[in-house]
C-alpha cells in the first residue's frame, strides 16, 4: 500500500549515473544542461550527535564497548578521543619467547631423532646386507663345486675311488679297464705302489701333485708299450685334451683335493684365513635318511643353534636365512641354507649347503654406531637451542615494544607513535603502524563529522518529512492517491495539495535538479513559495503563481540550480483543470471514453533559471475537461528514469502502456502495481533518483 510518508531509503550507491540526451532528462526539460550538484559543507567536528554530558564525565562503558566521548565547551575537536574500558585480568600463558624457543627445540630434537633413527637403521641395514652379500656368496660357492667334490669327501672308500681313478685313466686311454689296469700295473710294480697310494690315501693338495706326476710316468710307460708311432700320438693327443676339459679336471680335483678350490679360504693348519665371521661350513646329503656330511670347519661347540627368529625363506635365491644363537656359547649367529637337487650318472642326489655367520661384529657396530651418531646430534641439539633463544630474542623483543605502543594507542592516545628499529617486516609492521595510528585519528575525527552530519540529516528528512502531506486530499467523486520515495536521508522531489477556496484546489509535483541537503533546502524554499501565493492571494491561475513564485525563488536560489515543477488547478464545481509546467515531465491524461493515453505538456522553463521576463514569456496555461472515469498522472524523472544493472531506463512508453492497463483501478491498486513494476526493472541497482508519483481518477459526481 503507497503511503504518503516517505520511508527510510537505502543507502545509496557511491556511484551515480546522470542521463542527459532525449528531452525526458529533467535538464532538457528545464531548458538548459543540469550543472553538477554542489557538496554538502562539512560539519564541524565539535557538532555531535550525543555528548556524555557537560562536565565531560562519561557514563559507564560496559566491558569490551566504546564510547564516543565529545569535547565540551572547554576543549577543542582534535582533543577528542575514544575511551575503552581497561581490560579484565586474564591469566597469562606462554609469552612469544617461550613459543619461538618450544617451537625451534621441538623442530631440533624431532629432526635430531629422526636422522638419527635413518642413519642408524640404514647403517645397521648395510651391515645386515654386507652379511647377507658374503652368507650367500658362501653358500653358492660350495653348491658351485658340484656334488662329485663333496660326495668324494663324504664317502672314503677305496673301492669306489679305485673305481673313479680307473674312469679317470680310461678317459684317454680307452683300453684300460680294471682288468687291463691290474696286469699292466702288476708288470710294473713302481707304479702299481703308487696307483694303490693314490686310490686308498686321503686328499689334499699333496695328494693332488702325486696323481699329475702318476698320470705323466703312467702315459710314458703305456707309449713305450705301444708298438706303432701314431698309435702313441694318438694317445698324447687323447692325455694333452683330458687336461684341457674342464669336466675331467673336476673329477679329478673332486678325488684327489675335493675342497681345492676353497683354498683361499683355509689355512694350512685348516683354519679360516684371517676370519672372525664364519663359524661353520658344511654340506649334507640329504638324498637319503642315512645320507653322509662333510665340513669344512669343524668346530665341536657347533652342534647346531636354537632361538631361531627373524626367518627369511627364499632369499636371494636361498631357501633360507635366519637369526639364532650357538647352543651354549650364545654367539649371535646368522644362517644360510640352499638345498639342491643333481643329476650324476648314478642317478639323482639332493645336497644341502649350509654357512653359520657370526654376528658379533654387527652388535660392536652398532653399539659404535649409537655413539659415533648420538654425540654429534646432541651437540646439534644444543646448538639449536642456543639459536632459538637467540632468534627469540630478536624477534620477541621489537614485538614487546609494539605491543606497548598498540596498549597506549588502544588507551586512547592517539598522538602516540613508535619507533622502529629494523628495515624487516617488524620494522615495518611498526611504520605501518604509525601510518595506522594516523589513519585512525583521522577516521575519528571524520566520524565525528559524519556523526554530526548524520544529526543534522535526520533532523532534515524530519522537516522533510513534515512537509510532505500527512494525509491524502479528500474530494467527492474523485480517487486520489501519491507516493514517495528519496534516493538518499532527504531529496529533492516534493508533491503538495493545496486547498486555494471552496471550489479550488491545487495538485503540484516538483522536482529539483540537487539532491541531499542543498536539494531539500531549495524544495523547502519553492514549496513555501508557491503555497503562499496559492494561500494569500487565492490564485487559481496556475501560471500566474509559478511566474510570482519564480521571482522570489530566483532571487534566493544558489546559481546552477533550479526547480521543475507541474502545478495543477482543479474547480471542483466544472471538474475542470487548469495545468501549467515548469520544465516538468508531462501529464499522463488517460481518456475513459477512448482509452487513449494523453501527454499535457504545456510550455515553460524551470523555476529559477530566470527571475522573470523570459520565465514570465514563456511559461503557459493549458485546460483540461475532465470526464467521468478519466485519470490523470504526475510524477518526476526519478520514476521513469530508474536504472538496472545494465544502466537501461523504464522509459516513458513502458510507464505509459502500464497507466493505460491499469487507468481503472483503484488508485491505491495502480501505484502499488507501478511501483512493484519500477522496483522489479531496477533489480539489484541502486535508486539514483527520488521518485515521485500522484494520481487522480475522476469518478463522477462532485460539488458540481
Amino acid at each position: 500500500m503507497p503511503e504518503s510518508k516517505p520511508g527510510k531509503p537505502p543507502l545509496p550507491s557511491t556511484t551515480r549515473r546522470v542521463v542527459t540526451k532525449g528531452p525526458q532528462t529533467q535538464a532538457a526539460r528545464a531548458g538548459t544542461p543540469p550543472p553538477a550538484p554542489a557538496p554538502p559543507k562539512k560539519a564541524p567536528a565539535s557538532t555531535v550527535m550525543k555528548k556524555s554530558d557537560r562536565t565531560g564525565k562519561a557514563p559507564a562503558v560496559p566491558q569490551g564497548e566504546v564510547e564516543v566521548v565529545v569535547s565540551n565547551e572547554g576543549q577543542e575537536a582534535t582533543h577528542v578521543r575514544q575511551r575503552v574500558r581497561g581490560e579484565a585480568h586474564m591469566e597469562r600463558g606462554l609469552g612469544l619467547r617461550q613459543k619461538i624457543m618450544i617451537a625451534m627445540a621441538s623442530v631440533t630434537i624431532i629432526t635430531a631423532i629422526l636422522i638419527f633413527i635413518v642413519v642408524y637403521v640404514k647403517a645397521v641395514q648395510q651391515l645386515s646386507d654386507e652379511i647377507d652379500s658374503k652368507g650367500v656368496a658362501q653358500t653358492r660357492l660350495m653348491a658351485s663345486m658340484g656334488p662329485e667334490i663333496w660326495l668324494g669327501a663324504m664317502y672314503k672308500d677305496p673301492g669306489f675311488r679305485f673305481e673313479r681313478l680307473t674312469n679317470l685313466i680310461h678317459y684317454y686311454d680307452e683300453s684300460w679297464t680294471m682288468d687291463s689296469g691290474q696286469r699292466f700295473l702288476r708288470d710294473n710294480p713302481d707304479l702299481f705302489k703308487e696307483h694303490e697310494g693314490l686310490y686308498k690315501g686321503g686328499a689334499g693338495q699333496a695328494l693332488a701333485m702325486q696323481a699329475e706326476a702318476f698320470f705323466a710316468r703312467l702315459l710314458d710307460k703305456r707309449k713305450a708299450a705301444l708298438p706303432r708311432e701314431d698309435e702313441r700320438r694318438a694317445l698324447q693327443t687323447r692325455f694333452d685334451n683330458a687336461l684341457k676339459d674342464e669336466r675331467w679336471k673336476r673329477d679329478r680335483n673332486a678325488l684327489f683335493d675335493p675342497f681345492g678350490s676353497m683354498r683361499p679360504l683355509r689355512a694350512d693348519d685348516g683354519k679360516v684365513l684371517e676370519s672372525k665371521e664364519v663359524v661353520q661350513l658344511s654340506v649334507l646329503d640329504i638324498t637319503t635318511k642315512e645320507g653322509g656330511s662333510a665340513s669344512v670347519v669343524a668346530d665341536p661347540a657347533v652342534e647346531g643353534y636354537d632361538k631361531i627368529h627373524n626367518q627369511r625363506p627364499n632369499v636371494n635365491g636361498l631357501r633360507m636365512i635366519e637369526d639364532g644363537f650357538v647352543k651354549g656359547a650364545g654367539t649371535p649367529v646368522r644362517s644360510f641354507k640352499l638345498e639342491m637337487e643333481h643329476e650324476l650318472p648314478t642317478g639323482k642326489v639332493k645336497m644341502r649347503y649350509f654357512v653359520l655367520l657370526s654376528l658379533r661384529q654387527i652388535e660392536q657396530a652398532q653399539s659404535t654406531l649409537r655413539t659415533i651418531i648420538f654425540l654429534p646430534i646432541l651437540l646439534a641439539v644444543l646448538v639449536g637451542l642456543a639459536i632459538a633463544w637467540w632468534i627469540s630474542e630478536r624477534i620477541s623483543e621489537p614485538v614487546r615494544v609494539l605491543m606497548d605502543d598498540i596498549n597506549a594507542v588502544s588507551g586512547g592516545d592517539l598522538d602516540h607513535e613508535t619507533v622502529p628499529h629494523s628495515s624487516d617486516e617488524i620494522g615495518q609492521l611498526a611504520t605501518t603502524f604509525n601510518r595506522m595510528t594516523q589513519a585512525l585519528k583521522a577516521a575519528h575525527n571524520q566520524e565525528l563529522e559524519a556523526k554530526a552530519l548524520e544529526h543534522e540529516l535526520n533532523i532534515a528528512a524530519e522537516i522533510q518529512a513534515n512537509l510532505v502531506p500527512k494525509k491524502m486530499l479528500k474530494l467527492p467523486g474523485y480517487d486520489i492517491s501519491a507516493y514517495y520515495r528519496p534516493s538518499k536521508e532527504v531529496g529533492g522531489d516534493y508533491y503538495d495539495f493545496i486547498e486555494i477556496d471552496e471550489t479550488h484546489c491545487g495538485i503540484i509535483v516538483a522536482d529539483v535538479s540537487g539532491k541531499g541537503v542543498p536539494g531539500s533546502l531549495v524544495m523547502s524554499m519553492a514549496r513555501a513559495f508557491i503555497r503562499m501565493e496559492a494561500e494569500r492571494t487565492r490564485n487559481t491561475s496556475p501560471s500566474d503563481s509559478l511566474k510570482k513564485a519564480n521571482k522570489m525563488l530566483a532571487a534566493d536560489i544558489k546559481k546552477g540550480m533550479f526547480v521543475t515543477a507541474m502545478y495543477a488547478i482543479l474547480d471542483k464545481t466544472t471538474n475542470e483543470l487548469a495545468i501549467s509546467s515548469a520544465g516538468h515531465n508531462p501529464m499522463v491524461l488517460w481518456r475513459a471514453a477512448s482509452n487513449e493515453i494523453q501527454l499535457v505538456n504545456p510550455k515553460g522553463i524551470a523555476l529559477g533559471f530566470d527571475k522573470g521576463p523570459v520565465f514570465e514569456r514563456t511559461i503557459s496555461e493549458e485546460k483540461v475537461q475532465l470526464q467521468p472515469g478519466d485519470r490523470f498522472v504526475m510524477y518526476t524523472d526519478g520514476t521513469v528514469e530508474a536504472m538496472n544493472e545494465k544502466n537501461e531506463e523504464y522509459g516513458d512508453d513502458k510507464f505509459n502502456r502500464l497507466i493505460q492497463q491499469l487507468a481503472t483501478r483503484d488508485s491505491n491498486q495502480l501505484l502499488n502495481i507501478v511501483v512493484k513494476s519500477l522496483d522489479d526493472h531496477k533489480g539489484s541497482a541502486p535508486q539514483h533518483d527520488d521518485m515521485t508519483i500522484v494520481t487522480v481518477r475522476y469518478t463522477g459526481g462532485g460539488q458540481g
